[in-house]
């Protein structure tokens, strides 16, 4: 007479635990899970800090620690070859307010050299008169911030190149980052040249063929 085999309870259990369990952990393996040790919790926005005066270094990290993301804007390009030496003059919005997870914060920014610029002439210079080349010196360190016209006209001596108006007007306030525009006169008539006695002429005498207008971004 054959004997009945009796089955241990507990020994079914801990098979069906170890079954269940190996599932759970390659389903995990497969599709990840929100519960993973070492997962972080996404970044919560709040307040905007102050970005003015920081470096481009600087305030990318602090938005990028509130889980936003930084757009950058220079005087002439969003490229900054050295972001510890590029400082942030405007920002948009502005400190204090609260930007929605994944939003982008603008800034605008400059370099050291042409933060010195703004630095040492608060006030806009007297250009009138000033010769293509010299002007295209002086401003040569923000020149990412001058936009330049051409014009004819005969108060320019014949073949030459001289500034004919400009903005902002001499004396008037020049804010960091502020844009420039130049009105540069050229003469191509020589019998119509009036040889005005108001206009700044090189002592070399020779014609500007390199300054301002022969880049097509100025004229």
């Amino acid at each position: 007479m054959a004997r009945t085999k009796s089955v241990n309870v507990w020994v079914v259990a801990a098979v069906i635990v170890l079954v269940v369990g190996g599932c759970s952990q390659l389903i995990n393996s497969v599709f990840g899970s929100d519960n993973r040790p070492g997962r972080s919790a996404p970044a919560t926005p709040g307040p905007l800090p102050q970005l003015v005066g920081m470096t481009l270094v600087e305030a990318e990290n602090q938005v990028e620690a509130l889980g936003l993301r930084l757009q950058q804007r220079g005087l002439g390009s969003s490229y900054c070859s050295d972001e510890t030496d590029c400082i942030v003059y405007v920002m948009s919005p502005k400190a204090g307010a609260t930007v929605m997870a994944d939003g982008k914060v603008a800034v605008r920014f400059v370099t050291s050299d042409e933060k010195a610029f703004y630095g040492k002439h608060l006030n806009m210079p007297k250009v009138v008169g000033w010769s293509e080349a010299k002007a295209e010196a002086f401003f040569e360190p923000i020149s990412g911030a001058v936009d330049s016209a051409s014009r004819q006209t005969t108060k320019v001596p014949y073949g030459k190149y001289r500034v004919v108006d400009q903005f902002p007007k001499p004396g008037k306030p020049l804010k960091l980052g502020q844009k420039i525009k130049l009105v540069i006169g050229h003469n191509y008539d020589e019998s119509t040249s009036t040889g005005d006695t108001n206009v700044d002429v090189d002592n070399n005498g020779n014609r500007n063929t390199g300054g301002f207008c022969r880049r097509s971004r100025w004229c």
